[in-house]
């Protein structure tokens, strides 16, 4: 199929639940049809989007996800997944998606719903990042602390600080929050904090 026939009134419709974008990828994963509150989700129009690989609407990390899961779906079976979407904001995503056959062609019809952030994106101070950046990487508080010109209390202050800020449990919590929630960023190493989740 041609690109300017997908694009010719291939439109599908609104899911129930408000802000679920719904996308239709062929086998090779390119977006076959979109809704609008998909394109909306990415800040962008349901044209822009339809043609274009799919992986690219998403954190570097989920596409290496989306190129293993999807492509080997049969029809009936489904996947479900965590994403960092890159619209305007990154924001986190749940997807579900189900291979469905279509007289003979495979196709795979995505549901992307924003998951509700009760709160204001995390930010962190400068210091505050390149303590969690110390954590990602292994190293122990007081290292941190020499690297930094810190006290060892001053790191663990710190480091609290953080726990409860991302409501998490334990240090290792902490990071794998962090990388949830797109405040580092899981392609580079050693870690680092990602720009928009730094305090101005």
């Amino acid at each position: 199929m041609s690109e300017a026939a997908l694009r010719r009134g291939k439109r599908l419709p609104e899911h129930g639940e408000p802000g679920a974008g719904m996308a239709e990828l062929g086998r090779d994963l390119v977006v076959r049809r979109v809704n609008g509150a998909f394109a909306d989700l990415f800040g962008t129009m349901p044209d822009d989007v339809i043609g274009t690989p799919f992986r690219g609407w998403f954190r570097p990390a989920d596409r290496d996800t989306l190129r293993r899961e999807p492509a080997g779906l049969v029809p009936g079976e489904r996947f479900d997944e965590r994403l960092v979407g890159l619209g305007p904001r990154p924001f986190l995503a749940d997807v579900t998606g189900r291979a469905i056959d279509d007289d003979g062609e495979v196709r795979l019809v995505l549901l992307v719903r924003p998951v509700p952030s009760g709160e204001a994106p995390v930010r962190l101070a400068a210091l505050d990042a390149r303590i969690l950046e110390g954590l990602a990487a292994g190293e122990p508080a007081v290292r941190i602390a020499l690297r930094l010109y810190l006290s060892r209390q001053a790191v663990d202050y710190r480091i609290g600080a953080m726990l409860r800020k991302l409501g998490a449990p334990s240090r290792a919590a902490l990071v794998s929050r962090a990388y949830a929630a797109g405040v580092l960023q899981p392609e580079l190493w050693p870690p680092r904090v990602a720009s928009h989740a730094l305090e101005d």
